[in-house]
């Protein structure tokens, strides 16, 4: 699944612990990451096999907003140059980046947990394993 591509590529881009859709409990630092949508794509009355996975990904740092802006900018010029290649082995025709949101929080430890969240399109074909 390409859930598990987008998982490691994250990891490994990051260096962060990488969940889906949210940070557990007591994690203050991470990435999560979630399917928005998936739409399959066409081409008028053909069908194409390709899925534009919208995937949402959150980025939270502590203390360290320039950071987190680096680490969207890693994200985007790892795969923003992809054309039929692949997310951590999983074979992907295209990236788009999406729509950007960004806010933080201080915690009751008084540190400052800055989040980022970005929206990716994926195309893929979802029969590929």
């Amino acid at each position: 699944m390409i859930e598990q591509a987008i998982k490691t590529a994250l990891g490994t881009l990051s260096g962060l612990p990488v969940y889906p859709l949210l940070l557990p409990d007591p994690v203050q630092e991470g990435v999560t990451f979630q399917r928005i949508s998936d739409p399959e794509m066409d081409n008028g009355l053909v069908r194409t096999g390709l899925i534009a996975g919208r995937f949402q990904i959150s980025l939270y740092r502590l203390n360290d907003y320039t950071a987190l802006v680096e680490l969207d900018r890693a994200i985007w010029s790892a795969w923003r140059g992809i054309r039929q290649g692949e997310i951590a082995g999983y074979p992907v025709q295209y990236v788009e980046r999406g729509g950007i949101q960004q806010s933080c929080v201080t915690l009751t430890s008084n540190q400052v947990q800055y989040r980022l969240v970005r929206d990716f399109i994926i195309y893929f074909s979802e029969g590929t394993s």
